[in-house]
């Protein structure tokens, strides 16, 4: 059940084009990467890297899209770090480089930069939005063809409706179903954060 080989019949299938098997997995990976960065109760979750003494730098956890914060582990505790733009982190090096446990951080590149540089390894914490595991095979199964099938299946039939078939009825239609699957599962993430429900795992 939810397998990425049943999402993919599914579009064919509610098209009506059995043909364009190939389409359809090709049009789903582009309805992922559309909604990858939004936020769902199933997608919300934390991630930890390490620093490195004497590196102000450190690696960002895998699969982390969109960082709601920082935190460093203090005596057991989280404690906040300051998210700052990347073009203050001169100003705040000005004269000397301080070391010792980062209490500011900036995002570039994929990495976290920190201030003032670690003296030491930190355990850092990102909350945030993460990306699904990839699909291993067709019979592998993620969030966005379980919890979020309706959406991604809408979304993938009306670009197969635009780009593919060049049917503005069709891609319209599909399009008031994607709308309708994204409201309500941006409802579901509501009701599921303001009752503390997340997907675990």
């Amino acid at each position: 059940m939810g397998m990425l080989s049943a999402l993919k019949l599914r579009v064919v299938d509610e098209i009506g084009r059995p043909g364009l098997l190939r389409q359809a997995g090709d049009y789903i990976e582009r309805a992922i990467a559309h909604y990858a960065s939004e936020r769902f109760w199933f997608n919300i979750r934390s991630g930890t890297t390490t620093t490195t003494a004497g590196n102000a730098y450190a690696t960002l956890p895998a699969g982390l899209q969109r960082e709601d914060g920082a935190f460093v582990t203090q005596g057991g505790l989280l404690v906040p770090l300051e998210r700052r733009a990347f073009s203050e982190f001169e100003d705040l090096n000005a004269g000397s480089a301080s070391t010792g446990q980062p209490s500011d951080y900036a995002i570039c590149d994929g990495q976290a930069r920190l201030y003032p540089t670690p003296a030491a390894a930190y355990t850092l914490t990102f909350p945030g939005i993460y990306a699904e595991t990839a699909f291993a095979n067709d019979a592998a199964s993620n969030a966005w063809s379980t919890e979020a099938a309706d959406l991604i299946a809408a979304r993938a039939k009306m670009l197969i409706y635009r780009n593919v078939l060049r049917d503005v009825e069709g891609a319209q239609i599909e399009a008031q179903a994607e709308a309708e699957a994204l409201a309500q599962l941006r409802a579901e993430t509501v009701q599921r954060l303001g009752s503390g429900t997340l997907k675990t795992g």
